[in-house]
Order: structure tokens, then sequence, then C-alpha cells
């Protein structure tokens, strides 16, 4: 379940860069990704039970603010015949500025191709906020109002190019306690390490790699 906040990038990899298709009302910036990590975390959790995983997605940029993309990973080869063995996500967006801050809100559907059961697929509205080198992203489920996640990032440029990135987030559930995740990455380049911790789960490290085209 791939985490999407304001920057849409410190914990794992790399979007954008593209090619431009235009017509006289419309111009489309179309933008592609792949990636790599040693553990695909999400939301402080394991999505691949430890394993390795591979991604990469699409995203078209629509202009005037609106956005939508397609992104897909596997999820590790620890899997059954009933579980899906690799995430589909579909999302779409739409980002403005209030004065000095850039908002954006948005879709996005979690999908599972495969998986026994259909109610494993989920959706999330989402609204973030983005000021200097912070931001803070609010999700709810689309469909059990109780079940929210907030995020709190934190982007920093370093010497010689590095960047560190700061995150906090807690997730609220209807019928269960809340969870409570952090993380600290150091990035450069295409290549990013990440600490991250969860309450229910091991303190990980993880390394990952991503480029665009």
């Amino acid at each position: 379940m791939t985490n999407f906040t304001f920057s849409k990038s410190s914990l794992t990899a790399a979007l954008l860069a593209g090619s431009m298709l235009a017509t006289p009302a419309l111009a489309v910036t179309i933008e592609g990704n792949i990636g790599a990590t040693t553990d695909y975390i999400w939301r402080g959790n394991t999505q691949s039970s430890g394993d390795a995983s591979l991604s990469g997605g699409i995203d078209a940029d629509l202009g005037s603010g609106f956005a939508i993309g397609v992104w897909a990973g596997s999820l590790g080869g620890n899997q059954t015949d009933d579980s899906a063995n690799y995430e589909l996500d579909l999302y779409g967006s739409y980002g403005f500025a209030l004065g000095e801050i850039a908002m954006e809100v948005g879709y996005i559907a979690y999908k599972y191709p495969g998986v026994a059961d259909s109610a494993s697929d989920f959706e999330d509205i989402y609204v973030s906020a983005g000021y200097g080198p912070l931001s803070v992203s609010y999700y709810v489920d689309a469909d059990v109002d109780d079940n929210t996640y907030i995020s709190i990032d934190a982007e920093f440029g370093l010497e010689d190019d590095w960047t560190l990135g700061l995150h906090f987030g807690q997730e609220a559930f209807e019928t269960a306690a809340d969870d409570d995740d952090a993380a600290i990455s150091l990035s450069k380049g295409d290549v990013t390490f990440t600490v991250s911790g969860d309450e229910d789960d091991d303190t990980r490290a993880i390394v990952s790699w991503g480029t665009s085209f």
C-alpha cells in the first residue's frame, strides 16, 4: 500500500520526468517510475513479509492542478494460492495553493488482484497541506469513516546533496486500538536508507532505489 503524502518522496522512491503531449486545450505530462526496496513498508508495517519488492508506475499531470496515476508493487514471495502477489493502486488528485500553503486533495484505490477475498480492496480519500519543509496528510477510509490515518512529514536538505526525512503517523480503526509509526531516512540521488518502527512490528532498516523516465 503505497504511502502518499504531499511530497510523494521521502521513504521510498522516485517519481517524475517525462514527455509532453499537447493540444490547444490541454497539456498532459506523462511520467514513469520504477523502484526496488529491500522491504515494502506502509504505515510502519511490512507489506511484503520482509521480502524485497519491485514497483513501477505511470503518472499523468493533466494541468490546472489535476493528476491521475497507476502504481503496482510486488508483495514478496511468502504468499499462498489465496493471496495476492502484487498490489495495484489507482489514484487521482487536485493540487492548489492557499497563500504560501500548498494543498492537495485526492483519492486512492488499493487493489489486490488474485486475492480470494475481494474485501481486501479499499479506498482512501485524503487531504494534504505543505509549508516549507513540513507537510501534514489526513486519510479517511472511503467505506469506514472511523478508519483514519494522519501523517506528519519533514524533509531537510543537508550538505553534499543529502536529504534528511522525518515521519510520524497514527492510524485509528473503528474496532481496534490506535497504531503509531515513525521513520527517519537519508537520501542521496536515487538511493534512500530508512529506519522504520511501529508499535506492532519490529524496527526495520530498509534500502530503496528508484528512478524516473
